[in-house]
């Protein structure tokens, strides 16, 4: 009787700890899909093509080239100023660790 007491307390201590590990990883779950929970208003609704003017079509599609035609330039010009700073560097007037030497 004793040894059946036994093997239930241990079965029951093992539960309760996979119990506890549940509700820890069901807690970090929560809070990864509260991240996804967004107002739907904000995310864009689908356009029609159909059923839009020829006009607005070639507005929205020349904004939106006008748009990564400006984050291009402005990678570019971040890359050439990178460029520029890296082989305008004089070496000698640079403190090199003292392994270096």
């Amino acid at each position: 009787m004793a040894t059946l007491l036994i093997v239930v307390a241990v079965i029951a201590f093992l539960l309760f700890r996979k119990a506890v590990a549940l509700m820890h990883d069901l807690s970090e779950l929560v809070d990864k899909t509260a991240e996804l929970d967004i107002d739907s208003d904000s995310l864009s609704k689908p356009q029609i093509a159909v059923l839009a003017e020829m006009s607005e079509i070639r507005a929205r599609h020349e904004d939106h080239k006008n748009r990564r035609g400006e984050v291009k330039l402005a990678r570019h010009e971040r890359r050439i100023s990178r460029a520029k700073r890296i082989t305008k560097r004089d070496a000698s007037a640079t403190e090199w660790p003292e392994g270096w030497a």
